[in-house]
């Protein structure tokens, strides 16, 4: 399901990258949909992890935690791919981490979970 919510994103993305770019995709478009098609495949096989080796009791948590770990590395390796220093990209990492979880909070509290 993760990954086919993301070939719909790629999709509805370069339809309007086309409409943008007057009927041209660029590489960096090709390249930026691509990089969103692997992580969604990143999610889903970091949320079926726990799901395959843990018991029933614990396989919620563990698929959060990990998932929260990922998103925090993700933000750490684009800080630092931009040349932050360790301090300020662990910062970064922490503030995306903080803003991923407001947003989920957010969406759960909307959709009435």
């Amino acid at each position: 399901m993760t990954v086919g919510l993301a070939v719909a994103h790629w999709f509805a993305f370069r339809v309007s990258a086309r409409l943008v770019g007057a009927g041209r995709v660029r590489a960096h478009d090709v390249e930026s949909a691509g990089a969103q098609l692997a992580g969604a495949a990143a999610v889903a096989v970091l949320a079926s992890v726990p799901v395959a080796v843990l018991p029933a009791s614990a396989e919620l948590e563990a698929a959060e935690l990990l998932l929260a770990a990922f998103i925090a590395l993700v933000g750490y390796v684009v800080a630092r791919g931009g040349r932050a220093r360790r301090s300020r990209a662990l910062l970064y990492a922490a503030s995306v981490l903080v803003v991923a979880v407001a947003i989920a909070e957010l969406k759960n509290r909307i959709a009435g979970h």
